[in-house]
């Protein structure tokens, strides 16, 4: 566990339940109506931030992407901003201004009837700190409650200031003063909402200091005011992140250190065992009394030894979950990876079928347009010869066949080896009348010259 001197919690607990040590610390000097200038301040007033100072405005203001941050050029000035746009000031967000504006310091405006870019630095850190108060205190942040608490002060044209009303001083840590904050300001538009202020944002020299109407069930203030009686509270240690976000005053969500965070994760190990819910004020009824005389005995000793085990517990069930959560998406990488790779080889496979089903049906084509083409040829061939009949046999016995124009020369090939092959067959069949005739006249010689003798009786 963390040193408790060396927490954020630490040190905002200890300005708690405790007179301020710092008694010198006085409200901010506010000038008399006779010594303030008689042309207003906003008239002379330019802006001096940088480009830089952009980016410190989003991140600390908490603007993300919805709200659009431009710097005045030297001739503009506060209280007249470009349309759509408001004037807002560097020192604001330092003291806890945050955007969207909290919703009851936008009420709180609406009723006094100005805008919240009119309100000086240290009026954001007051009413955070009140609020973390009075929600503590379960009471609810509204005009009604607001106003008894508080009073608005005029510091001149255009600026003013809340405080305390009557003798009551417990909020107290906050500047006396901040040099040069008037020509620290910029221009703000939100995009994405339709009414992100929820108050009138138009500059007025006047203000609204009348109660609200009583609601129907009225809070008591006076157990709130009893039990600020003498106390001291530190309003800089008080709106730090930890409350903040605890409350909700504040959407960065920064992670609980030190003491607390030991605290609400024993409080949650508590809650899942017993389920029972574990109530934001009991939290952060423990942050608030964590070192005072009432919690000493109870936080020494046994106590200490049980919540740092419950911790360790915390943290070691914290590691196996990061760890299964480690796991997981790896698996579910590992299964994507597996799944594209099936779908990769399921369109190559129909790929390949595809070019195979091509393939096999172009074969089985080729030899039906060869077969007709051979018929084809065939029929022209027989039609041309059939046509051509022999009109005369030639020297060999060949026939002759017209040709229709065409010299022998320029008959196709085929045409001239059938005809080689009738020439050829004519000789064959000369040469065999040939033999048949030599044979006969031999025979006839014979006959004639040698008559054959009778034979002998």
């Amino acid at each position: 566990m963390s040193s408790p001197s060396h927490t954020p919690v630490s040190s905002t607990a200890a300005c708690i339940d405790i007179v301020s040590p710092h008694p010198e610390v006085r409200e901010p000097w506010l000038p008399e109506p006779e010594e303030l200038p008689n042309t207003p301040w906003y008239e002379e007033k330019s802006s001096n931030l940088k480009l830089s100072d952009i980016a410190i405005i989003k991140e600390k203001g908490g603007t993300m992407d919805k709200f659009e941050v431009v710097l005045p050029h030297p001739d503009e000035r506060a209280h007249r901003p470009p349309p759509g746009f408001h004037t807002f000031y560097m020192n604001q967000i330092e003291m806890g201004l945050r955007f969207p504006i909290l919703r009851f310091i936008s009420a709180l405006c609406h009723h006094i009837k100005i805008s919240p870019s009119q309100l000086a630095p240290n009026s954001y850190s007051f009413l955070l700190a009140l609020a973390v108060l009075l929600c503590y205190h379960d009471l609810p942040l509204i005009p009604y409650v607001l106003m008894q608490l508080i009073q608005i002060k005029r510091l001149g044209s255009g600026k003013f200031y809340i405080s305390h009303k009557g003798d009551h001083t417990f909020i107290k840590g906050n500047p006396s003063s901040h040099k040069g904050w008037m020509s620290r300001f910029f221009y703000i538009k939100c995009h994405s909402m339709r009414n992100p202020w929820r108050c009138e944002m138009h500059w007025r020299d006047n203000v609204f200091t009348l109660t609200p109407r009583t609601p129907d069930r009225a809070p008591s203030l006076t157990p709130f005011l009893e039990a600020m009686r003498g106390k001291s509270y530190n309003a800089p240690e008080l709106i730090k992140e930890d409350p903040l976000c605890f409350f909700k005053f504040s959407r960065k969500g920064i992670e609980l250190v030190g003491d607390l965070g030991i605290v609400v994760s024993c409080l949650g190990c508590v809650s899942i065992l017993s389920r029972t819910p574990v109530s934001p004020e009991l939290m952060f009824a423990l942050f608030l009394r964590m070192q005072t005389s009432e919690w000493a005995i109870v936080w020494g000793g046994e106590m200490v030894k049980r919540l740092s085990r419950a911790h360790q517990k915390v943290k070691a069930t914290r590691k196996n979950f990061d760890k299964a959560l480690s796991q997981h998406v790896e698996a579910v990488a590992r299964l994507e990876e597996l799944e594209a790779q099936r779908a990769r080889e399921i369109e190559e496979a129909k790929t390949q079928r595809e070019s195979l089903e091509a393939e096999l049906a172009a074969e089985k084509e080729a030899p039906r347009e060869r077969s007709y083409g051979c018929r084809a040829g065939e029929g022209q061939y027989l039609g041309e010869t059939r046509g051509r009949a022999p009109k005369k046999r030639g020297p060999r016995g060949v026939p002759e066949f017209r040709s229709n124009g065409y010299s022998e020369e320029e008959h196709p090939a085929s045409f001239l080896d059938l005809q080689q092959a009738l020439a050829k067959l004519g000789d064959e069949d000369d040469a065999e009348e040939e033999e048949e005739e030599q044979e006969e006249g031999e025979v006839g010689d014979d006959a004639e010259t040698n008559p054959l003798n009778s034979p002998k009786p």
